[in-house]
């Protein structure tokens, strides 16, 4: 099919990508549209993010801390690479041992997904795996039921927050909160990236990988602009 959709893509009068990358990639694999494309970058509504947060709200309380938090914000989908989040956040914890510490992966779960299922496992194993401890909830307000898979949860102050389907005022909590360190932005050669434009949006710096969308969002230099560092996708 994507002869077909190369043919009719090159029909239209204008071609939108969502980035700088997009419209390299669509080109390096639609040879035939010769016009450029034009460059859109997706906006957000900045005024969700100003949002008053109440701290008597179950949902705040369920994922609020003082302790010092890394934040992941990504489905939960294996192409997003969130593995590289756990490993660096325990090879972190190993070089500060007396320094409290919390990462929090936070996204969008469909239990009816294979790629979904199968990614929450293959974290929680790899958690595990890293002596680390761990917790899984769900918005208290939530009124879709899911399944939560066993295990030996630590549901007061674990390492590591798995908050599936987080609500927007989570969101913004944690994106707001003065011991949200950074937000981890794992996956490699993004489109465009979100994730990136809503933690800058609230004052949060982000380290993402080196590829894709988020070198063209986030500013690694000059010194005095930096948002974020742009690094390679390793966990040391």
């Amino acid at each position: 099919m994507d002869w077909l959709e190369e043919i009719t893509t090159r029909q239209a009068d204008v071609i939108l990508a969502n980035s700088k990358f997009t419209s390299r990639v669509t080109k390096s694999y639609f040879k035939t549209i010769s016009q450029p494309l034009r460059v859109v970058y997706p906006g957000i509504n900045i005024s969700a993010y100003e949002v008053p947060v109440n701290p008597e709200d179950p949902d705040i309380m369920a994922v609020f801390s003082v302790k010092p938090t890394l934040l992941s914000l990504n489905r939960f989908e294996q192409k997003k690479n969130a593995a590289l989040a756990v490993q660096a956040f325990a090879n972190l914890k190993s070089k500060l041992p007396n320094r409290p510490l919390r990462l929090v992966l936070a996204g969008g779960y469909d239990p009816r997904l294979d790629d979904n299922l199968l990614t929450l496992d293959t974290l929680i194993h790899l958690t595990k795996s890293l002596a680390l401890t761990y917790n899984i909830i769900t918005p208290p307000s939530s009124k879709k039921s899911i399944k939560i898979p066993p295990g030996n949860l630590t549901p007061d102050d674990p390492d590591v927050l798995f908050l599936l389907n987080f609500t927007t005022a989570q969101r913004t909590a944690l994106l707001s909160n003065p011991s949200t360190m950074a937000l981890l932005y794992t996956p490699a050669n993004e489109h465009f990236g979100i994730g990136p434009v809503e933690a800058m949006v609230c004052g949060v710096p982000v380290l993402a990988c080196n590829s894709g969308g988020p070198t063209e969002s986030v500013l690694d230099s000059p010194l005095q602009e930096r948002t974020g560092w742009l690094r390679p996708p390793e966990a040391d």
